[in-house]
């Protein structure tokens, strides 16, 4: 009785291990900061464009005139000129320990900003009706 009792006291100790294990990283979407990332390569409804600086500013419902989340996007080229500019609206800002920026419902992207696999300079994607998966 005690060598059963003992194995499945093991055995739920593993499966409470590898459950740990295995849950997706989590966060709070960002309010109240403007973020800015420069990036390397940014896929933008399929036009790619190379060295560009991304703003992403959310903006908060003040129940008043505005009931919605909102994220503001800005892109710029290396020169200074706007190339992308749009409010979002229903949308937030999630960002994750890893450094990864996505915009968008909880489980729609429509934007993502990320570290390369191959290098340490950061890419993305902005598809604002079909979302980036």
């Amino acid at each position: 009785m005690k060598k059963l009792l003992s194995i499945l006291v093991m055995a739920l100790c593993a499966l409470s291990i590898s459950a740990q294990e295995k849950e997706p990283e989590t966060t709070r979407p960002i309010t109240g900061i403007e973020i800015t990332r420069k990036v390397a390569s940014l896929d933008i409804e399929g036009a790619l464009y190379n060295n560009v600086v991304v703003t992403m500013k959310p903006i908060s419902p003040d129940y008043i005139i505005n009931e919605r989340y909102k994220v503001k996007i800005t892109v710029t080229d290396s020169q200074g000129k706007k190339i992308w500019k749009k409010t979002l609206k229903n949308v937030y800002l999630y960002v994750f320990s890893d450094g990864q920026i996505q915009v968008g419902k909880p489980n729609f992207h429509q934007i993502i900003i990320r570290k390369s696999s191959y290098s340490s300079d950061n890419i993305g994607a902005i598809r604002e009706k079909e979302g980036v998966y």
